[in-house]
């Protein structure tokens, strides 16, 4: 991960998520998986779907930016980070 995009990450003034099965970055960088939006209120969460709310977003650490989605998500489950 470059150095700017982790700026970009910490000084983002929205919550941000990530969708997929575990990430330690994500974890230290204190981005929340997916599941966590319901709790935030800001989704609703329906079998393995979430339906945002509003806008919700995503961090794409492979691409490097941050996509914003108000589409329903299918959820990718957490997996226990080791």
């Amino acid at each position: 991960m470059t150095e700017s995009f982790k700026k970009t990450i910490l000084n983002y003034p929205h919550p941000l998520f990530y969708n997929t099965r575990g990430n330690l970055l994500a974890y230290k960088l204190h981005i929340r998986h997916l599941s966590f939006a319901p709790i935030l209120g800001l989704a609703q969460m329906a079998g393995k779907r979430v339906y945002p709310r509003d806008r919700i977003h995503i961090v794409d650490f492979e691409q490097e930016n941050i996509d914003i989605i108000s589409e329903p998500i299918e959820l990718i489950e957490l997996r226990i980070l080791k």
